[in-house]
């Protein structure tokens, strides 16, 4: 039986990794989108009408609706608490991209998160333990964090000087960021661990975000007009940046742990650096260039040093050492 079961342990972290990792891809090219188009867009105008379309998508497909209510039942402290992350999550980055560039943007959030992960570990995911290099590579995507935002206090990074105002309300944009990504990580791993499929969490997961940019919508009087290119950016963004990535990125979460998911985020950092080049609005920072690298580096690290202790622990090498053990015990009777 344990050898059996033996690949598709194995096999599930690494397809979890390449989930991620395409999640990864589709999220860096949208950061820049999205950077540009708030510039004449609100950022609840696009999260109200993207998501509108995502929940009502990922409500019809899912077709046991008895099931998806029994669920959202049992597990609703953990679904309410992935619709606040959420929440938080989108409409805060939304807004740092009012702000900062978006590989600066991402360096910051990305380079908090796996700090903030391993400390709400204790909490939420007690059973697992960070690894030495898990928390040394936090250490250096933090520093480098650090380094970029000593970059933009000093006027160095792609959109130019910045205020200190603008730049104190984009530190609080990325941060609340950060905290609400670990957070979605880790709540949506406990609803995997109790039963809930990916369908069933997108199909009850954007209903607190809808009724806040709503809200929003309302109270800033943001609404914006609905014109041919305003419909296909929102088409687009709904589609492949919130139907198609986040099932991605549920999808592998459930299989991966969060702290390694925390590291492969930092994927998003070089794919978003150089799609930056595409925007005729920033001009590329050496200053930026530099974090990039460097964060991307300590990921590396990270999800490498997880990579390892897996392979290390999988289940295949205990039953190889315990055949090992009873055939030397046979030939010592």
């Amino acid at each position: 039986m344990s050898r059996s079961a033996a690949p598709a342990t194995r096999v599930a972290p690494v397809l979890g990794t390449l989930l991620v990792l395409g999640y990864c891809v589709i999220n860096s090219t949208k950061s820049v989108f999205e950077g540009s188009l708030v510039q004449h867009l609100s950022p609840e105008f696009i999260a109200f009408n993207s998501f509108v379309l995502a929940q009502g998508f990922y409500f019809l497909v899912c077709r046991d609706k008895k099931a998806l209510l029994a669920t959202v039942r049992r597990c609703l402290p953990d679904v309410i608490a992935l619709n606040l992350a959420t929440m938080v999550c989108w409409v805060a980055v939304l807004y740092a991209f009012t702000v900062f560039e978006p590989a600066m943007a991402n360096s910051v959030i990305l380079g908090l998160v796996p700090g903030i992960t391993i400390v709400l570990g204790f909490k939420l995911r007690p059973g697992v333990r960070a690894l030495r290099l898990e928390v040394v590579a936090a250490l250096g995507m933090l520093a480098a964090m650090v380094f970029l935002v000593a970059a933009a206090w000093n006027g160095s990074s792609a959109i130019g000087d910045l205020s200190k105002g603008d730049l104190a309300a984009g530190l609080i944009y990325c941060v609340l960021t950060s905290f609400a990504l670990s957070a979605v990580t880790y709540f949506t791993k406990r609803l995997g661990d109790k039963g809930m499929s990916v369908q069933q969490m997108m199909a009850s997961r954007f209903g607190v975000l809808i009724l806040v940019t709503l809200g929003l919508l309302i109270a800033r009087d943001s609404f914006a007009a609905y014109t041919p290119r305003n419909i296909g950016a929102i088409l687009l963004i709904s589609t492949v940046g919130v139907i198609v990535s986040l099932y991605l990125l549920q999808a592998g979460i459930v299989r991966t742990e969060p702290i390694t998911v925390s590291m492969l985020f930092g994927t998003n950092l070089i794919i978003t650096y150089l799609a930056q080049f595409l925007d005729p609005r920033l001009h590329q920072s050496t200053a930026t260039f530099i974090g990039v690298v460097v964060l991307s580096a300590a990921m590396c690290l990270g999800a490498w040093a997880r990579w390892r202790h897996g392979r290390d622990n999988s289940p295949d090498r205990v039953p190889a050492e315990a055949d090992g053990a009873t055939q030397s015990a046979g030939n010592q009777k």
